[in-house]
């Protein structure tokens, strides 16, 4: 389970953006980022990161000259 975003944080994040905010459109974006990061945590745990960690190394001799 991923640890729900706190609606300041989701209010400091969107005027980072640039984008006003209301306490109640922090709390929403809040629980949308929630329920994005929820969903998507599995899948994001299963990928494999580390089983080339020098990916860039890898490509320039794969397709370089």
């Amino acid at each position: 389970m991923t640890k729900p975003i706190n609606p300041d944080l989701a209010a400091a994040l969107l005027a980072a953006q640039g984008t006003a905010s209301t306490p109640e459109s922090a709390e929403a974006a809040a629980r949308f980022a929630t329920l994005v990061l929820s969903n998507s945590a599995k899948a994001f745990a299963q990928l494999a990161f580390e089983e080339e960690p020098s990916g860039y190394t890898a490509a320039l001799r794969k397709y370089a000259p």
